[in-house]
């Protein structure tokens, strides 16, 4: 049985709430940056195979990123949860140095595109695009800025799973 809309966005904000004291704590923890990665899957169904495989890879590429840079890993956790898959590092290096390491790796192919890679500084700060003199990320349909489409549902539910889809096979 499919929940309802507000069942679901209940679900997504009680996980991203489960996921900010986490992040919260690890900051603390350690008094050092902490990665959080996500999928931006649309859709009510996020744990599909194909998402859970495309997952994995680029958490195996962060880590390769992050050894190649002699950034160590204080504590990791892998969850795949109902709500999507998150994996979340505190990590031991610059956040603003591992920010722009991650959005080289989103803007690397098209399948970055659906990487979501957050980075909170070790005063608990969460150091955005803009932070960095960077443009907002594009619409994986039409090329214009996310959150605009997002915000004015510029795309059907059924056309952005498609297009999602066909970015996952690639």
């Amino acid at each position: 049985m499919k929940d309802s809309k507000i069942v679901r966005m209940q679900k997504m904000l009680d996980a991203k709430e489960k996921r900010y004291y986490k992040i919260k704590d690890l900051t603390e923890k350690f008094n050092s940056p902490v990665l959080s990665f996500m999928l931006n899957i649309p859709g009510e169904e996020k744990n599909f195979k194909e998402a859970v495989e495309f997952h994995k890879d680029y958490v195996k590429k962060i880590k390769k990123i992050l050894q190649e840079n002699n950034i160590n890993i204080y504590e990791e956790e892998y969850n795949n949860l109902k709500t999507g898959i998150e994996y979340i590092a505190a990590i031991d290096c610059d956040g603003k140095f591992v920010k722009k390491k991650m959005i080289d790796l989103e803007e690397k192919n098209l399948g970055g595109r659906l990487l979501d890679i957050d980075i909170y500084d070790k005063d608990f700060t969460q150091i955005s695009r803009a932070s960095l003199g960077l443009p907002e990320r594009k619409c994986i349909i039409c090329e214009d800025v996310a959150r605009t489409c997002i915000k004015e549902e510029r795309h059907n539910i059924k056309e952005l799973e498609e297009r999602v889809l066909e970015i996952l096979k690639l």
